[in-house]
């Protein structure tokens, strides 16, 4: 898409109609746009945005020039619009926004539903509108909304972008411009479209609600239990995802402290010594875990054998002083003896008679024999006993060994500690390692709060998932014995699986992209800036920069200042543009344009010119809006491609106008 022109009427500075040309020469493809702070830059960037999408950033969301609403008076209808001319696969096209106001009483207020208008030219050279729902889709093909944050942006956004940067944030604007490169904001829309499986909204959630419907109502219980656990499941996940993020920054800051303090020590001796004793106690620590972890399960093996040694010595005894270890007779019950007491005759044939010595003596041995004596397992009892005294007599000298080498780490790690708090006091600026040390201190703890947290929630989620399996399993079972059920379930079955290819193939062309354009930033940025910085954004779009050595080695997070950051973004923003024409098959496609209110003084002479160099050869259209003290520098850079110069002209706080800089351009 080539910008030709755009007509702005009373949009908020440009009272009245206003025109402007741009250059479409491919040679020249850069058009200046100069202003002081204050004139109408930001407005004029906005005015492609409202115009293409309907809406903008502006801090008071007032479109209508203040001029032409106070001069309205009860009943007068204004109206605001913006034209852009375009081209687009060699067709030309006419976009307008319009919106009316209307004076009410002491009131301006807008006119509901703004008109949006899409015109074709024909082979006659006449522009025939296209209907609504074309026109929105044919806007759309020129540029996806999700992408336009890339082509059309201001300092402000770009301000917003550099601390998201610097704040190790999540970036969802590079998260949206992968997804709009490979049309894949349209794959989510049908994922989205289908529904997660087991909630509600969705093609997957109102067939399930169907299959729900038939009667049962358990299963209606069974869904409304599933619906809770996985929206709970999706906070979680997001719970999770937060944290993950909070403490990958706590670990980013944490090796930057951790940083500052060695390259703040005196000398390398003493910062080899530093690093000695960090790796001393982080081994010291392993170990001291280790041993612990030794004692523990020695204790819980033999403890309980050591602490009833007292009471098995004092039972042996007892055993023994009472002489009954020998009294059992092998295999006699008390009972055989009652028996034999009772028929009154012996086992051998022998009578036996009350009241002689024999009946006595039955009666007596009765008493030694089971269940009233138990003789012979005391007698088993009496070894076991004494092979554990003998096998736990040690015990005692055992746990401590095993104590005094878990505590001997104690000494040596506290050495250790001491040592490097020894190191760290001679550092020169004591103050700065103080305020590192406090501000490492509170990182480390936030660190350990947070892996507590992470850790409680991916149990909680996990406890989630385990109970939605079963439910469903439950749920699937019951559905099962309905006839009626088979057709909805195979309906179902279909939407599951179109729903997983869908996320599957999604999840491989969002990773794919997203590294083919980590890799065309970082070319661009070695371009724009020194080179020896490496930018890398993982799975979850945190962004993080890393100094490569001579050697290639990566070392850890640097500190990014706002001009480094803003160079990133730019890197950033040509990586996008490369890509997406790249990504484009039609070959009569005129490309991308790049409008952008840029805060060059934010970079050095030479910073200045390699983004004035590098971003018109990847561009096919720039139109650059920049403020009166960086202009003569960047024109300077640019003056070979320029095609066309204007300067905005502030005649009040409420109205600028537009003036072509006829000047001779190469």
């Amino acid at each position: 898409m080539i910008i030709r022109q755009i007509i702005l009427n009373n949009f908020r500075q440009f009272k009245g109609k206003c025109i402007i040309d741009f250059s479409t020469d491919k040679k020249h493809n850069v058009t200046v746009v100069m202003g002081d702070n204050g004139a109408g830059k930001t407005t004029l960037e906005q005015a492609f945005i409202w115009c293409l999408y309907g809406g903008t950033n502006f801090a008071i969301q007032e479109l209508i020039n203040r001029d032409v609403r106070e001069s309205m008076i009860s009943g007068d209808i204004a109206v605001v619009s913006v034209e852009l001319q375009v081209n687009y696969n060699n067709h030309e096209y006419s976009i307008m926004r319009k919106q009316r106001f209307e004076k009410k009483t002491t009131r301006v207020e807008k006119i509901p539903n703004d008109i949006f208008l899409v015109k074709e030219q024909n082979d006659n050279g006449e522009f025939i509108p296209l209907p609504d729902i074309k026109g929105v889709a044919t806007v759309r093909e020129f540029m996806p909304e999700e992408l336009s944050a890339f082509f059309f942006f201001d300092g402000e956004r770009l301000e917003h972008m550099s601390k998201e940067l610097l704040e190790h944030k999540r970036s969802d604007n590079f998260k949206g411009a992968v997804r709009g490169l490979v049309g894949l904001t349209a794959m989510l829309e049908a994922i989205g479209h289908l529904g997660k499986p087991g909630l509600k909204g969705g093609v997957i959630g109102k067939i399930d609600k169907l299959i729900d419907d038939v009667g049962n109502a358990n299963l209606s219980e069974i869904a409304g239990v599933i619906d809770t656990l996985l929206t709970k499941q999706d906070a979680l996940k997001k719970n999770i995802d937060d944290l993950i993020d909070e403490e990958a920054r706590y670990n980013e800051d944490m090796i930057g402290f951790q940083a500052d303090l060695k390259n703040m020590q005196e000398d390398i001796n003493r910062r080899k010594e530093y690093e000695r004793l960090q790796a001393l106690q982080q081994s010291e620590e392993r170990d001291k875990i280790k041993d612990r972890q030794t004692l523990y399960n020695y204790f819980a093996k033999h403890s309980f054998g050591y602490f009833i040694l007292p009471l098995l010595e004092e039972a042996l005894d007892e055993i023994k002083s009472a002489d009954k270890l020998d009294k059992g007779i092998p295999y006699i019950h008390a009972d055989t003896i009652k028996f034999l007491l009772e028929r009154g005759k012996c086992i051998c044939g022998a009578d036996i008679c009350d009241d002689d010595e024999a009946t006595r003596h039955l009666e007596a041995l009765m008493q030694t024999l089971p269940p009233n004596s138990i003789g012979n397992m005391i007698g088993q009892f009496a070894d076991q006993a004494s092979s554990l005294a003998t096998r736990e007599s040690d015990f005692y000298e055992q746990v401590k060994q095993k104590t005094q080498a878990y505590q001997k780490h104690d000494a040596v790690i506290n050495n250790a500690i001491d040592q490097c708090d020894d190191l760290v006091k001679h550092i020169a600026d004591k103050d700065k390692v103080n305020s590192i040390k406090i501000k490492l201190s509170t990182a480390k703890a936030a660190t350990a709060r947070l892996r507590n947290d992470i850790v409680k929630a991916k149990t909680e989620y996990a406890h989630t998932v385990d109970k939605v399996k079963r439910l469903e399993s439950q749920r699937k079972e019951i559905r099962g014995t309905y006839s009626k059920n088979r057709q909805n379930m195979l309906y179902l079955e279909y939407a599951k699986t179109i729903w997983e290819q869908l996320k599957s193939t999604y999840d491989e062309k969002e990773s794919a992209v997203r590294l083919e354009l980590e890799e065309r930033i970082n070319k661009i940025f070695e371009n724009i800036y020194d080179g020896g910085i490496q930018i890398s954004v993982d799975e979850r779009y945190n962004i993080s920069t890393n100094i490569i050595t001579d050697s290639g080695e990566h070392m850890s997070d640097l500190e990014k200042n706002t001009a480094q950051s803003y160079a990133i973004i730019f890197a950033f923003i040509a990586g996008i543009i490369e890509m997406a024409k790249s990504n484009n098959d039609d070959e009569t496609n005129d490309g991308f344009p790049l409008v952008m209110d840029a805060p060059l003084s934010a970079f050095d002479k030479e910073r200045i010119k390699k983004i004035c160099t590098v971003l018109p050869t990847i561009a096919e259209q720039v139109i650059i809006f920049i403020k009166d003290t960086d202009g003569d520098i960047a024109e300077k850079y640019m003056d070979s491609i320029i095609g066309k110069k204007w300067l905005i002209k502030k005649h009040s706080e409420t109205v600028s106008s537009m003036e072509e800089r006829l000047e001779h351009y190469v």
